[in-house]
């Protein structure tokens, strides 16, 4: 049996550093020294942002970073959430990225509902893994106040950490603590068998139902409304075990079939058995 703590320390160097933290607005310099610590005991080895606030640092932001003073010189600052994000995808490089909005409040009409932390950081994980995205951007907003409506809107997902409701907010640091702590309990978890594993019937399933949505242009070219994450949202809740996933797939199939055809195409059977006919509805061939 591997030791498991050997697979920690190799997911920690393979794919730490594809992940981003970004600090809006940060209102506390000491927070920001605590992150910097946080961010080198959990191997989170990417990028370091701040949008807003560019004086934000001073003596005691490098007195809490303690051994992780290295990260505070590494910070890159920039005016907008906006303007970062778009960093970050030019960085990937047009591989996909992921961005995680973190949020204290519940969902209503402008926000959605959250996903539990250690849901989210599994599921993100696993896809920094298996490659299917090049970098995961993990975002929070300012003590006081949180992330805005408009900010959240630019993030894929919106995260949240299960508290009491008499008192949902957590102190910043402790907030990207526990997001980093989950992101490598996750990796820890799954490293071994996602290194190896073919990907399930069930994720199978799903990327063939996002490339439907891509070819029939529900899911636009860049993904300017988000569709994507909604629908991964949407089918997560799929059981594992799906009988008769094949019939499914076939279904699937037809359907990228006619859309490149622009008419129903009968494949198989179908072709061998029934046609359509205008008068006398259906006949047999």
């Amino acid at each position: 049996m591997k030791n498991p703590y050997k697979v920690f320390h190799r997911s920690c160097s393979e794919m730490g550093h594809k992940i981003t933290t970004v600090l809006v607005r940060p209102e506390q310099p000491g927070n920001v020294g605590s992150i910097a610590r946080a961010l080198s005991n959990m191997g989170i080895e990417g990028d370091f942002c701040i949008v807003g606030n560019p004086n934000i640092l001073n003596e005691e932001s490098f007195r809490l970073a303690k051994h992780a003073k290295g990260y505070l010189d590494k910070i890159v600052h920039f005016d907008s959430l906006e303007a970062c994000l778009k960093n970050q995808q030019e960085l990937a490089q047009g591989q996909p990225l992921l961005s995680l909005a973190a949020t204290a409040r519940v969902g209503s009409a402008k926000r959605p509902h959250p996903t539990r932390v250690r849901e989210a950081l599994q599921r993100a994980t696993s896809k920094l893994i298996q490659g299917q995205i090049e970098r995961l951007v993990l975002v929070f907003g300012p003590e006081s106040c949180g992330l805005t409506n408009e900010e959240i809107a630019l993030c894929d997902w919106v995260v949240t950490i299960p508290s009491l409701q008499q008192y949902r907010s957590l102190n910043l640091a402790q907030s990207v603590l526990i997001f980093c702590y989950e992101a490598n309990m996750a990796m820890l978890e799954d490293w071994e068998s996602l290194e190896s594993a073919k990907p399930s019937s069930k994720e199978k399933l799903v990327q063939h139902m996002l490339q439907v949505a891509e070819d029939v242009g529900f899911i636009l070219p860049g993904d300017p409304f988000k569709m994507r994450p909604r629908l991964e949202e949407i089918f997560s809740q799929l059981p594992n075990h799906i009988r008769e996933i094949k019939t499914l797939h076939g279904l699937l199939d037809q359907v990228r079939r006619s859309v490149v055809k622009g008419a129903a195409d009968f494949k198989g059977r179908y072709r061998k058995v029934l046609i359509k006919d205008g008068e006398n509805g259906i006949r047999q061939q």
